[in-house]
């Protein structure tokens, strides 16, 4: 008699004689059974779709951002902020700062000081920040969250006044503050780096020098194929529009979202010295942000 080895290990316990192990005989490993036919039409269609899916994704995000303007692309923004329920909810306004706002902030700006928060958006700054014992102010180019804003300070008894301002733009009435943020990625919404550093004037015009400013945004550390075909495919439409469509820029994207530019640290550093600003911190890992002074 043969038997696997942890039998012979039970019959020599119990005192019984047993196959010695260089006798016992290996039972080969059946081959798995080949997949039916609906498993393999489930795998072969299941590649096709989702090359498919990447392929319609790249038509998508090329033809659009190849022919809207970047009026249009704001306004495309605009509307996924007016209808995100998360931007408008209690829950997201009255959830604090993020881990790395709270150390930014304890870092680099005087306590107590007065803050203006462009794009303020539903207010979730200006609140934590009222919190933290600052003096905080606000602008937003979002109806909706203007509004959301208003109510849910004035329910809160927070003395800030949030502004509704056209888009990509400073309220004129503001008057000067310590320092400044820039909410939540907000900066990177803004279409095209002449805009953006517009923007940047416009608010170092409100601080003295010296004053911090924060800024948050979403980075490109490489292009991903599908990236590279639907940006060349939109540069293509765009050349096709002649000279009245503006060139667009490397990182420049269209989603669901609206518009949004991924950026890299060099074009983060020349549109903060454009702007008046010089770099003094800059952070990529998770959650990439950058400080600037004003000069």
């Amino acid at each position: 008699m043969v038997l696997p080895a942890t039998d012979c290990l039970r019959f020599l316990l119990r005192g019984e004689h047993c196959a010695s192990p260089d006798r016992l005989k290996l039972t080969p490993t059946m081959p798995p059974a080949a997949p039916r036919l609906r498993v393999r039409a489930y795998w072969w269609l299941d590649r096709w779709l989702q090359r498919w899916v990447r392929l319609l994704d790249i038509l998508h995000e090329g033809f659009w951002l190849g022919c809207l303007d970047p009026e249009d692309l704001t306004a495309l923004t605009i509307l996924s902020f007016q209808q995100s329920r998360m931007y408008n909810g209690r829950e997201h306004n009255q959830s604090g700062l993020f881990p790395w706002e709270q150390e930014t902030i304890n870092r680099f700006f005087r306590p107590s000081s007065r803050i203006l928060v462009a794009a303020s958006g539903g207010g979730r700054e200006l609140i934590a920040l009222h919190r933290l014992g600052f003096e905080g102010d606000g602008f937003d180019c979002t109806p909706r969250l203007v509004e959301t804003s208003r109510r849910l300070l004035q329910e809160l008894g927070i003395p800030s006044n949030v502004m509704l301002c056209p888009p990509n733009d400073v309220p004129r009435e503001l008057t000067p503050h310590d320092s400044l943020i820039v909410g939540w990625s907000a900066y990177m919404h803004v279409p095209g780096s002449a805009r953006r550093i517009a923007f940047l004037r416009k608010l170092h015009g409100l601080v003295p020098s010296g004053a911090p400013i924060l800024v948050s945004f979403w980075v490109r550390e490489g292009t991903s194929p599908d990236e590279g075909r639907a940006f060349r495919l939109a540069k293509w439409f765009r050349f096709l529009r002649g000279r009245r469509a503006e060139p667009l820029e490397s990182g420049d994207h269209v989603t669901d979202r609206g518009y949004h530019h991924c950026f890299a640290k060099a074009e983060i550093d020349a549109e903060f010295k454009a702007g008046g600003f010089r770099t003094c911190h800059y952070f990529q890992t998770d959650d990439p942000y950058a400080v600037g002074v004003a000069e």
